[in-house]
């Protein structure tokens, strides 16, 4: 008979709840108007803002009879190696890396343009790098030399092209497109 009362025992504390009061009811949320919903500061990233000088010199252009001697081959290959360094900038994960290919591919546009100071390609891939790395003076200085650059009958189909070009493509110079476009000469 010993047996009875410690089996009742143990049934009777297996029913209660293991650890006392019953859980309180879960309530749902109450919901917050969109006209009081506040956004932290700190949730919302933050565009750096573009750089509003340059040191970039450009050189006059000459009178419509003449040009100065041009070495457009080297030109070109210098073009070629920036738009090399300026992709392999886009697609490495690295800032260091990124900064130092970015700074690269802008002194080979600085080289072409030293070959040859009337290249439209690398005047407008100059001022694509320099919206990369956020100075917007320069990139607004270079767009104002190719639209100067129309009025020599002899640079003036390239130029025009180039000019197309920055119209053409909407993303191009995204911050300050208006600027851009009125740096053109155009509007």
């Amino acid at each position: 008979m010993g047996k009875l009362p410690l089996l009742v025992l143990v049934a009777f504390a297996a029913c209660k709840p293991m650890y006392g009061d019953p859980a309180p009811k879960l309530r749902n949320p109450s919901v917050v108007p969109e006209s009081k919903r506040v956004i932290k500061p700190d949730d919302v990233a933050k565009k750096p803002e573009p750089i509003d000088t340059c040191e970039w010199r450009t050189v006059a252009l000459p009178d419509p009879t003449k040009l100065p001697k041009r070495d457009t081959a080297k030109a070109q290959e210098a073009t070629a190696r920036a738009d090399g360094k300026l992709k392999a900038a886009d697609v490495t994960a690295e800032d260091k890396a990124k900064g130092q290919l970015l700074i690269d591919s802008i002194q080979e546009y600085g080289a072409a343009l030293t070959k040859d100071p009337y290249n439209a390609e690398a005047t407008l891939k100059l001022a694509l790098a320099y919206d990369k790395v956020l100075r917007k003076r320069c990139a607004l200085k270079l767009i104002d030399r190719l639209s100067k650059m129309t009025a020599h009958p002899k640079l003036e189909r390239a130029a025009n092209e180039k000019l197309d070009d920055i119209e053409n493509h909407k993303t191009w110079f995204e911050d300050y497109r208006q600027e851009a476009l009125k740096a053109t000469g155009r509007y």
